[in-house]
């Protein structure tokens, strides 16, 4: 009489194997999840970095990071060193779990190792920014645009929810310039238009100013002759937007807005709190704790962060970790510019798309504290780590290719 002895110890480590099926299957989940579920994001992301550590444990070992890799983990490094110091190093300590997810850059560069898995996550990253961008304007339908209505999706802040559109509309609205298959064109293009509306609708300031940026940039440095195309079409947009979304626009450039004061009281208040802790800062997430004995008299509002990348990070982590963010992101944009330039077709592609995300995002975060949102790094690290992926034959990997 047999018995059931168990899965044996090769289906174990087959299922613990970052490269294999399961890990796939759980990266897929894990950028779908982004516009919808942070807690099945770090369900995932929690998962897939088990299967890292086994599969390092066991020689396994990714393909060579970016070179702006290692600026980030000194990010991280100086970041703990400014926990050490913090005035309340348990409360940074606790944000400081963050920090893992730079472990992202390494098991993107393990799982997605091949042309058919890049594509595969591509297209799934488009139909969940697609869903999320229907259900933002439905509610935009529903309870109108206003400002006591602002579309969040199924995101915890409107600021998330238009961040994470505007990252997926900018890579694939670039990805059309060079698509070479006109039924996939027409595809996303249809896909984004409904992106684009819902971007509009979310009177989200900052990720207008990051989109219109990226875009303008990519015209005028990629496709000149598209600026006597451009600039009509944006004119016919503002003419047929709601007034309430023009009038959005209008208080961007206006020095009166409560909200555009507050954010030069908010970057004095950055200041003030640097100079009083210049090298380590207050420490990771105390911002809100002294806010209120460093802001201008004339503000109004606490506010739990600077809305400003940097100010923020010079803030709260002092002067070394600043100059660690920023060197990282300097060499995270000359090494997509060198991507650019030494890749051809698919890859060039990507590389292009990714570096005008990062500028849109870079741009959006000089208005908001979006290198704080947990969901908007997980979709940064993704676009920005596919140009440096090495992927295989598609003949070497198990999933078979859409005919």
């Amino acid at each position: 009489m047999s018995g059931y002895a168990g899965p044996s110890r090769t289906t174990w480590f087959e299922v613990l194997n970052i490269e294999g099926q399961g890990a796939f299957t759980l990266m897929l989940i894990f950028l779908f999840s982004i516009n919808f579920s942070i807690f099945v994001c770090y369900l995932a992301f929690s998962l897939l970095t088990v299967q890292f550590i086994v599969s390092w444990i066991r020689g396994a070992r990714p393909p060579a990071p970016p070179p702006f890799f290692r600026f980030f983990l000194f990010f991280c490094l100086l970041t703990l060193v400014s926990t050490v110091f913090a005035i309340d190093p348990l409360n940074s300590l606790q944000d400081n779990r963050e920090l893992l997810v730079f472990l992202l850059i390494p098991i993107f560069l393990f799982v997605i190792n091949s042309r058919i898995r890049l594509l595969k996550s591509l297209q799934v990253i488009l139909v969940s920014t697609l869903i999320s961008s229907l259900v933002g304007l439905f509610n935009a339908v529903s309870s109108g645009i206003s400002l006591d209505h602002r579309l969040r999706g199924f995101t915890s802040h409107w600021m998330t929810y238009a961040g994470l559109l505007m990252c997926v509309f900018i890579f694939f609205f670039i990805w059309l310039f060079s698509e070479p298959a006109a039924r996939t064109k027409l595809l996303i293009a249809l896909a984004i238009l409904p992106v684009l509306a819902a971007i509009l609708s979310s009177q989200t300031r900052s990720v207008w100013v990051g989109l219109g940026s990226a875009l303008l940039f990519f015209v005028i440095f990629c496709k000149r002759k598209l600026l006597f195309l451009l600039i009509p079409t944006a004119i016919l947009i503002v003419v047929f937007l709601p007034q309430t979304v023009k009038n959005r626009m209008a208080s961007i450039v206006d020095p009166q807005n409560e909200t555009n004061r507050d954010r030069i009281f908010m970057a004095y208040t950055g200041w003030e709190i640097f100079k009083a802790r210049p090298l380590t800062g207050v420490g990771a997430n105390n911002i809100e704790r002294v806010y209120q004995d460093y802001k201008h008299p004339s503000a109004t509002i606490d506010n739990p962060h600077l809305h400003n990348n940097f100010i923020h990070i010079l803030a709260e982590r002092g002067i070394l970790a600043w100059a660690a963010l920023v060197a990282a992101f300097i060499a995270l944009f000359v090494d997509l510019l060198g991507r650019i330039r030494h890749s051809l077709d698919l890859e060039k592609r990507i590389a292009t798309g990714s570096l005008f995300v990062f500028i849109g995002f870079i741009v959006a975060g000089l208005f908001e504290y979006n290198f704080g949102d947990s969901e908007m790094k997980f979709i940064l690290l993704y676009f920005v780590t596919l140009p440096f992926l090495a992927l295989k034959d598609d003949k070497d990997d198990p999933i078979q290719a859409p005919r």
